[in-house]
């Protein structure tokens, strides 16, 4: 249930933007600078930044805004970090595979 989303990303610095082919949110979104944040907020952006936060210790700060996700990530990035939350982002609305 579910579809893989399709994700851009590029880096600057210790910043990574990612760029999907549908919403997470409205216009308004979320940013995160903790996990303890995302404990009570129920909306999408929410869920996407509890697991970026769970998946990489050393992500500082994520905003999901429309199609747009921004990670902030000290140490910078490496290609297989960068593929690797590019994949959790193209993931997110799989529920199962069949």
């Amino acid at each position: 249930m579910g579809q893989v989303i399709n994700v851009t990303g590029t880096v600057a610095g210790d910043t990574a933007i990612f760029e999907a082919d549908r919403s997470f949110s409205g216009q308004d979104g979320g940013a995160y600078e903790s996990i303890d944040e995302t404990i009570e907020d129920p909306t999408f952006p929410a869920q996407l930044a509890a697991r970026a936060f769970e998946a990489d210790p050393a992500i500082t700060r994520v905003f999901s805004g429309s199609n747009g996700v921004v990670i902030r990530r000290d140490g910078g990035w490496s290609d297989a970090e960068l593929a690797r939350l590019r994949r959790l982002i193209e993931e997110f609305f799989v529920f199962y595979r069949g």
